[in-house]
């Protein structure tokens, strides 16, 4: 055996990057920029914090500046409003004391700043009963004068009636103001956000007051208030759109015709992207609102749906929870809804803090936005002040620590190495005697480490030996192992059935010929591929699920899986089998294939006779049975049909005796009422002076008149009192006519009747006297306007071929071609929705007559219909 030397002597000596005294050197250096960095951070840190905090307090204090301003300009003007709701009420039916009083309001002098008008808008017919739209508003002009603007009137006008800040206030009560968003006047074309008040009388509701307030002012307003503050004001609406904003240069134009009013957030957010955030804050602050409104509802969904009918859909949920929120008068403080931090805020031009307040009633969201840079560049400063002084304090400790470090440690161990390179044990030995520290233990370990290598050398050429014959050895199995090889592959190649191995991870590792002639693809491309390469997932997802079965059982499974091939799936029987190594260690999972598609064809084909032969015995059973059934269910019906018709002629019965004897109790009510008034005129008449008092000669007129009424009264229920006597028609018209007497005079109309003398019928009266008097009723209310000045009603009444046929023309405004088509096509549908509907549905069922309207815009309407006389 050959001696080798333990140490060679030319050995180069550690290059200076490898060595222990850099490598020390560079961890410290590397801890100790660990530590500065640290203490920097935790500095900026805790300085970033107190920053945030003390800018977070004086956006709040500007916050509370700015929406005491807000509050008293909002306060002042619901106080306004309140006051013209007032003076409406007081004066409802005195537009002249009305027109006079409002204006004088609207001029009152700390107020004209920011008010662009006002005024009051009442209900169809609430303060005149001839006017369905009477609305008194005064608007500031370009001179800064209050001027009348009565165009809301016009019938060429959208109602104001279905206008978003006028619908919400019949849910306020007397003192709730509504704060509306912001649109643009369509009369005065100026920006403009409304404060409306609801109007109550008797617990009704009458109309709403208003007062308007202009955007631009509004925004002036803002400015000045920031003036001193070296930031800026964004003002929203309960809508997110914005009121009033900082110098538009600064922001991007809308593209709205109007920028200060019409301009939605969202839109602001869009073209400029640093302002997303404050928008995401927005959103999720509305929807917090929106949860905590309605979480206890005040009013129902339907009062609810029926208010934002004619809203936008992003509106909606907005305008009822402000609705319910105001209704159980919570929210009385204003609060900070969110704060967010911009990097670069695109008006002040660097990072800004922005906080979000909402104002309560005005439900306005106002965002005060300021500057935080130079709080950050204090920081700074401090930052590298402390750094710089930590810096030079350990580079004065690493010195000092590296000459420790090499005196007492580096120095002692370059010793041993220069004695190992110039094989001086001797040194070594001395070296490790001498030192009793870790210095010279690790002296001792290289001595002995060194004999050890020694006896190491001397039994490695004995293991070389042993190798080589070993070497011989494996050469002969490496040959047998490849006969092996061939034998196998022979046997995977020319196999009809499908083989093939995987490994853990699903990919093809082994493969026979026959398995890549089903696929139709080449062996190079399925080795190293998974089942999701090759297949649909489907397909994929079922092979893998099978594989990880057999993984999981550590045992052979049987499967039945489609193969897909150039002739189409083909179905066959897998044997999968589990693969492990000599450790028990799962490696991969191996599979054989037989072909068993021509058996589950024919499985299929008698599964399907005998399927097709099960479904014929029982459809025939379901006829049998549904044929029982129907027979069943005709009995059935027959009895309950039998059973509503008595039931309902008892109520037929019922109702015809309760109809007679309501009739008669009214006769009667009638009869003694005529009775007592005739009493009462002939003792006014007795106690008569014999001196012309004019006075007692109009209460006598007006008692006769009462009298004459009563008497008409009297006449048309004591006609239907009896049922045995015809009706003169002609003479029961004229009482009825009489009796309408002071409406045809209030109303200015005059009725021309046509009707024979001798005209008889037989019937029930008081179905006539419904009749006529709704008809008659209706066309009075609806058939007239103010513009008409001879306004005539003509009735015509015939009998002919055994029917009463009867045709009422008025001169009115008539009905508009729409309008027309509707109302026919809601009679021929039997619908009872107004009142000639209701009539046209009542003739049809219970006189089985026909009523027809026909009508021309401004020229009249037509009203014909006819009935047999059998009938009634």
């Amino acid at each position: 055996m050959d001696k080798r030397p333990l140490i060679e002597p030319q050995a180069p000596l550690t290059h200076w990057q490898k060595s222990l005294p850099f490598k020390l050197s560079l961890i410290q250096l590397l801890i100790a920029s660990i530590l500065i960095f640290s203490t920097a951070w935790v500095i900026l840190n805790i300085q970033t914090q107190q920053i945030s905090e003390q800018q977070t307090l004086l956006n709040q204090n500007h916050g509370q500046i700015i929406i005491a301003k807000l509050q008293e300009m909002t306060s002042q003007v619901e106080n306004q409003v309140n006051a013209i709701s007032q003076i409406a009420m007081l004066y409802r039916y005195e537009p002249e004391q009305l027109s006079k009083s409002i204006p004088v309001l609207l001029s009152i002098e700390n107020q004209k700043a920011i008010i662009s008008g006002g005024g009051i808008w009442p209900e169809p017919g609430a303060f005149d009963r001839q006017k369905f739209r009477d609305s008194l508003f005064w608007s500031h002009n370009i001179h800064g004068e209050l001027a009348a603007i009565n165009s809301y009137n016009d019938d060429s006008f959208p109602s104001y009636h279905t206008e978003e800040w006028y619908r919400p206030t019949r849910y306020f009560p007397v003192g709730k103001i509504f704060w509306s968003k912001s649109y643009v006047d369509p009369t005065t074309h100026e920006p403009m956000v409304t404060a409306s008040g609801a109007m109550w009388m008797d617990h009704q509701f009458i109309g709403a007051a208003t007062t308007d307030i202009s955007l631009e002012k509004l925004n002036q307003l803002l400015r000045n208030t920031m003036l001193d503050v070296s930031g800026y004001v964004i003002a929203l609406d309960h809508q997110n759109q914005i009121l009033a904003s900082p110098n538009s240069d600064n922001l991007p134009q809308s593209s709205h015709n109007s920028p200060h009013a019409l301009q939605d957030f969202d839109e602001l957010a869009k073209t400029e992207t640093a302002f997303s955030p404050i928008a995401s804050a927005l959103h999720l602050a509305d929807r917090s609102f929106i949860e905590q409104a309605v979480a206890e509802r005040v009013f129902t969904q339907e009062q609810m749906d029926n208010l934002t009918r004619l809203s936008n859909d992003g509106e909606r949920q907005m305008l009822s929870a402000i609705v319910n929120d105001n209704a159980k008068n919570q929210f009385l403080t204003p609060r900070r809804i969110a704060s967010v931090s911009l990097t670069m805020d695109p008006i002040l031009k660097g990072p800004s803090l922005v906080s979000v307040f909402l104002m309560p009633h005005t439900y306005w969201k106002i965002l005060v936005v300021t500057p935080i840079a130079p709080l950050q560049d204090t920081a700074k400063k401090l930052i590298e002040k402390v750094g710089l002084s930590l810096v030079l304090i350990q580079m004065l400790d690493l010195i000092l620590l590296f000459l420790l470090q090499h005196r007492l440690i580096i120095a002692p161990i370059m010793e041993m190495v220069q004695a190992l390179k110039r094989n001086d044990s001797a040194s070594i030995e001395l070296k490790a005697k001498e030192r009793h520290d870790e210095v010279g233990l690790l002296a001792k370990s290289f001595l002995s480490r060194t004999q050890q290598l020694e006896v190491a050398m001397a039994s490695l050429d004995a293991s070389n030996l042993a190798l080589e014959q070993q070497l011989l050895t494996q050469q002969h199995f490496q040959q047998e192992l490849n006969q092996r090889k061939e034998q196998l592959r022979s046997l995977l190649d020319f196999s009809s059935i499908i083989i093939y191995i995987k490994d853990l991870n699903g990919r093809y590792t082994l493969v026979n010929n026959k398995y890549c002639e089903v696929l139709g693809i080449e062996r190079r491309k399925i080795i190293g591929a998974t089942d999701f390469d090759l297949f649909q997932n489907s397909l994929a997802q079922q092979y893998q699920q099978n594989d990880q079965r057999v993984t999981h059982s550590h045992d052979a499974l049987h499967f039945e899986e489609a193969i897909p091939s150039l002739r189409g799936e083909v179905i066959y029987q897998m044997s999968k089998f589990d693969i492990r190594d000599d450790e028990d260690n799962s490696m991969g999972v191996g599979a054989i294939g037989f072909n068993v598609d021509l058996k589950k064809r024919q499985e299929k084909e008698q599964e399907k006779l005998l399927q097709s032969q099960l479904a014929q015995l029982k459809d025939e059973q379901r006829k049998t049975q549904l044929t029982q059934q129907e027979n069943s269910q005709l009995r059935e019906q027959l009895a309950a049909i039998q059973a509503e018709i008595n039931q309902q002629i008892q109520l037929n019965l019922s109702k015809q005796q309760s109809q007679k004897l309501m009739q008669n109790f009214l006769a009667d009510v009638m009869s003694q009422m005529m009775q007592e008034q005739d009493k009462l005129l002939a003792q006014i008449c007795q106690v008569r002076t014999k001196e012309d008092d004019s006075h007692q000669a109009q209460v006598v007129q007006l008692m006769s008149q009462q009298a004459a009424r009563l008497r008409h009264i009297s006449q048309l229920f004591t006609d239907q009192h009896s049922e045995i006597r015809p009706l003169h028609l002609a003479q029961f018209i004229n009482q009825l006519l009489s009796l309408l007497q002071p409406q045809l005079l209030k109303t200015q109309v005059k009725v021309k009747l046509e009707c024979d003398e001798q005209l008889v019928v037989d019937g029930n009266a008081w179905q006539y006297l419904q009749f006529f008097y709704r008809l008659i009723n209706n066309t009075l209310h609806h058939a007239f306007k103010e513009h008409n000045q001879n306004r005539t009603l003509a009735l015509t009444l015939e009998k002919k071929d055994g029917e009463l046929q009867m045709q009422l023309q008025d001169n009115g405004v008539g009905i508009s071609v729409a309008h027309l088509e509707q109302l026919k096509q809601e009679m021929q549908q039997n619908q009872c929705i107004g009142t000639l509907t209701c009539i046209n549905l009542w003739i049809k069922e219970e006189l089985h007559g026909e009523l027809k309207v026909e009508s021309e815009l401004n020229r009249g309407t037509l009203i014909e219909c006819h009935w047999p006389l059998a009938a009634v």
